[in-house]
């Protein structure tokens, strides 16, 4: 078991604006394509572990805990839970296949922009951030043997939605890929 409990400092912006457009100051960009919370964030988590043979299995439990009613621009993102659960089986020493499920609690935006903003489209409203989302992952990892690729591992994860549940309008998910090269040395 490893517990974790990480802080969040406000590094990234939240105040990046549109371009300057026909002589018009067009303010804000969306809450989603701003670059940082802008608030302290605490981030705990609490992860299990097992493995026996070729199998292995995990959970996790993990949140963003906003520590501030609002950032410098006048607003706040949601607080967030997720939970994750694996299982994996590795039938050789350099194959490995997982399954992963997840589910996700992300609480609407609190607050809006102090300054001039755009509400040009359903992006630009405070109710159409959060929601609940479950989705499942299918992975692959190979660890090629031999001398020239020692200590190479790639690993790839379908993620797949399920099921949202998002608060207000917002775009239908697809899914996302992962891939992720290490090299150890």
């Amino acid at each position: 078991m490893h517990v974790g409990l990480g802080l969040s400092v406000p590094t990234g912006e939240d105040d990046l604006e549109l371009r300057r457009s026909h002589q018009e100051e067009r303010g804000f960009v969306h809450y989603g394509m701003q670059l940082g919370s802008g608030t302290w964030d605490l981030l705990p988590s609490v992860t299990w572990t097992g493995q026996r043979e070729d199998w292995s299995w995990g959970a996790q439990l993990s949140a963003v805990r906003r520590l501030q009613t609002e950032n410098d621009s006048g607003y706040a993102l949601g607080d967030a839970f997720q939970t994750t659960a694996w299982a994996g089986w590795a039938p050789t020493r350099w194959l490995g296949f997982t399954l992963r499920g997840v589910y996700t609690a992300q609480a609407a935006l609190h607050g809006e922009y102090d300054g001039a903003h755009d509400d040009s489209g359903p992006m630009d409203y405070p109710s159409n951030y959060g929601g609940q989302f479950w989705d499942l992952g299918i992975g692959l990892a190979l660890t090629p043997p031999g001398h020239f690729l020692a200590g190479n591992r790639l690993s790839l994860e379908w993620l797949a939605p399920l099921r949202d549940d998002p608060k207000g309008y917002q775009l239908e998910r697809r899914g996302t890929l992962f891939a992720l090269w290490t090299l150890d040395f």
